[in-house]
Parts: C-alpha cells; sequence; structure tokens
C-alpha cells in the first residue's frame, strides 16, 4: 500500500487525542492523527513523522499523520485504518499468509456475526465459514510489540465472539497487524488488559487461531511481511 503524497515533517505536540501540530518545512500545521490510542512513547517534541496530504474542503486539516521514525531508526505506522486494508489487499491478490488458511470461495469485509461487527467473512470452497478479526498493534518495547496501547472493551467482545463461531463450525483467525518491521514477539499487555489476556487464553484452547503478521514500512508505503511468534504469556513494560 502506498500513500498519495507524504512529506515529512517534525512532531510537536498533541492537544488532544484527533490532532497534533507539527512543523513542515517553516510552517506549523494542524494535522488529523489517524490513531486514537496513546501513542505517547512515539508521539514525542522533536521526533520525524510522516503527514499525508489530503486537502478537500469537507476536512479541517490538509494533512493524516500516518507514521513515526521512533528514535530516529525505525519507522512504525500508525494509521489505524491500515492494518483492514493490508488484509483485504493481500487477500485479494492471494497473498495473505496465515497458518492453515484454506482456499476460499467468498471473502467481505465487515460482516454482523451474532450482535457484532467483525472485520472479515470467508467461505471455504467446502462451505465452512472462516471469520478474521484484525487488530493493528504500535506499541512496542524492547522489540516486544503489544497489544492494546489503551483499555479495551470491544476487542474482549470480538474475542468471545471468535471463541463462538468455532465453537459453531467455523474457522476464526485473531490477526495482530504489527506495523513496524523489527519485532522479535508479540504479546498482550496483561498488566493493562486482564480481560482480554483471559479471552484469548479461552479463545486459543477452543481453537481460535492468534497470529501476528509484521510490516515493512516507510514514509509511505506499508507492506504485510512475515509472521512474528505470539506468546501470550511473555513479559511486557512500556519504555520509561
Amino acid at each position: 500500500m502506498q500513500y498519495e503524497d507524504v512529506k515529512l515533517a517534525t512532531f510537536i505536540d498533541r492537544p488532544n487525542r484527533f490532532i497534533a501540530h507539527c512543523k513542515l518545512a517553516d510552517e506549523i500545521v494542524t494535522v488529523h492523527v489517524k490513531n486514537t490510542g496513546r501513542s505517547k512513547e512515539l508521539l514525542v517534541p522533536g521526533t520525524r513523522v510522516a503527514l499525508n496530504y489530503q486537502p478537500k474542503q469537507t476536512r479541517k486539516t490538509d494533512y493524516d499523520l500516518v507514521a513515526v521514525k521512533k528514535r530516529g531508526r525505525h519507522w512504525i505506522n500508525i494509521d489505524s485504518q491500515l492494518p483492514n486494508q493490508l488484509v483485504k489487499e493481500a487477500q485479494l491478490n492471494h497473498q495473505l499468509q496465515l497458518p492453515d488458511l484454506p482456499e476460499l470461495s467468498h471473502f467481505k469485509p465487515e460482516t454482523v456475526y451474532h450482535d457484532s461487527r467483525l472485520d472479515f467473512w470467508g467461505q471455504t470452497t467446502s462451505g465452512q465459514d472462516l471469520w478474521i478479526e484484525v487488530k493493528g498493534v504500535t506499541l512496542e518495547n524492547n522489540g516486544v510489540a503489544a497489544f492494546p496501547d489503551a483499555p479495551t472493551v470491544r476487542a474482549v467482545k470480538h474475542v468471545h465472539e471468535l471463541t463462538r463461531a468455532v465453537q459453531e463450525g467455523a474457522i476464526a483467525y485473531l490477526l495482530f497487524v504489527v506495523q513496524l518491521d523489527y519485532a522479535r514477539l508479540m504479546t498482550i499487555y496483561r498488566k493493562r488488559a486482564p480481560k482480554l489476556a483471559a479471552a484469548i487464553d479461552a479463545a486459543q484452547q477452543a481453537g481460535v487461531r492468534v497470529v501476528a503478521l509484521d510490516c515493512q514500512v516507510t514514509p509511505d508505503t506499508v507492506t504485510l511481511r512475515r509472521q512474528v511468534p505470539f506468546n501470550l504469556y511473555a513479559d511486557f513494560e512500556e519504555a520509561k
């Protein structure tokens, strides 16, 4: 996936979760932050950021902040809408690399399952339902990527629904899209989300496949790359 028009800038501050101020050349611009998570370890004053220029009359800002260069070394994409788009494009191009993924005859996004809306529904050539729920990951410390970066109730509900789907005879994946290219391990931030960790533990025992895929990231491009080992019980602490 490639953004249309990316410009590099310097992050100044983030007055609320929706907008930030950045220095672009000699101008201070207000930009939309495409991630409502905390991102406090990423959005540090003086950090280089990538802004996608998207001027429209219906918008309040001309730019989307889509990527951050963490500690001057690694680009991390923070666009929360991107993971689903990457999965959709990979499946359409027959490049979605999930363990034991069967051949599919149908595949569509945003499908209702009971009282939830899961990210993707598919049907195998043998007529079996398949469900995929995608979670983007930007939180990382010492090469360990973790989810979530903020408390979440919605994710717990989605994991329960995946478990229910498997119990009803479907195939189900919980897919973490790690939006960086140097994670050696993926885990759940259990201190922040103990109910989510418990739900995933039960889901794995029921047969839900939990998978993490990382991404090759540049300021203006992102590509799904390879599988990252998932360990529910790996230790994780946020950087101080």
